[in-house]
């Protein structure tokens, strides 16, 4: 399961270079998801890693009691701060979209025997883990681990994720949707130039700077990446079978999950009037409607009207994607925007 690094996996803290290999089939084979519980683990660590990360302290003030009275002790006994977490707690997600109770069902099925393998990796790894005595009760009693392990993942998962979990998935779906847009306008190239700073393509092959795990060839298993509100700055790469290759990444606007949306710029404001240049102003990733209704407290019929102006003048562009519309700002929008800061 991936660790704190700026580019980490299956446990190990990076410090090398991966290289994922690409054939054609591989590349048709790549998609998008979220995973309510990976959001989870990674709530876990903002809380109680040994990093302080300032984006997160609006929200870690309205959590981390309710975190401290869900008694997650056990859990955080199998995410030590460094080395290697078990990867049987964090399975990628099968579906483009699941759900925490389809994946804590997945967790419950893993086999007695890997569950043992994994928590005595867990328990023995050098350096040791300071929590290895807490452990030796699940690695003499699989069945009871599990147990006990679905039950605190669930608690955590309703006093970490599930409280924000409507904003978060609104997050997490635009960037999904900014990056089918990349990817359609700059190819593979673009895409992984600007999902994050430790991911490169080179020749057919993605680099993931700093990571101690082997290369590999996907041999058309194809590439699973999923984005998170909660793994900023890093970015998670797992490449050991049984599991589809994975990247997990910082999704786009997260910082607007945990503090107000700062104000337009004063010039935009009195061209456009106060609302219609908030839009604007917020329109830096694709996003619905209702998800920029929630964001600025606009009522769905102001945004609605807001944004057709908006686009009739030729600074918002729209595409429909399955039963929503997504709006985002059009080169000339930007320049506006651009203009108003200057």
């Amino acid at each position: 399961m991936g660790r704190e690094g700026d580019t980490f996996g299956n446990g190990r803290i990076s410090g090398l270079m991966t290289r994922l290999r690409f054939s054609d089939s591989d590349a048709l084979r790549c998609r998008f998801t979220v995973s309510p519980l990976w959001e989870t683990h990674a709530a876990l660590r903002v809380v109680y890693g040994p990093h302080r990360r300032p984006l997160y302290d609006p929200w870690l003030a309205r959590r981390r009691d309710a975190a401290d009275a869900a008694e997650l002790g056990l859990l955080r006994a199998v995410q030590p701060n460094s080395g290697y977490a078990p990867d049987f707690l964090s399975p990628p997600p099968t579906a483009s979209n699941t759900s925490v109770r389809t994946e804590l069902e997945r967790v419950r099925r893993t086999p007695l025997d890997r569950v043992v393998a994994e928590l005595t990796r867990c328990r023995d790894q050098m350096p040791a883990n300071p929590a290895a005595e807490a452990l030796d009760p699940l690695v003499s009693d699989p069945e009871r681990a599990v147990a006990e392990l679905v039950g605190v993942l669930e608690r955590a998962w309703h006093v970490l994720v599930e409280p924000d979990w409507p904003a978060i998935r609104r997050i997490l779906d635009d960037d999904i949707a900014y990056r089918g847009e990349c990817l359609v306008r700059a190819g593979w190239t673009g895409l992984f130039a600007d999902l994050h700073p430790g991911l490169g393509w080179e020749d057919g092959e993605l680099v993931a700077e700093r990571s101690t795990d082997a290369d590999r060839d996907l041999a058309g298993s194809g590439l699973l990446l999923v984005p998170s509100a909660f793994n900023w700055p890093h970015v998670s790469v797992i490449v050991d079978a049984p599991y589809q290759p994975t990247v997990v990444y910082p999704a786009r606007g997260i910082a607007r999950l945990w503090t107000a949306a700062p104000p337009p710029p004063d010039r935009l404001a009195r061209l456009l009037g106060r609302s219609r240049a908030a839009i604007l102003a917020a329109l830096d990733q694709p996003a619905t409607t209702t998800g920029l209704a929630a964001d600025l407290a606009l009522g769905l019929g102001t945004v609605s009207e807001h944004l057709g102006a908006l686009h009739g003048a030729g600074l918002v562009s729209k595409r429909r994607a399955g039963h929503q519309i997504r709006y985002w700002r059009s080169p000339l929008g930007q320049g506006v925007i651009d203009a108003a800061i200057d």
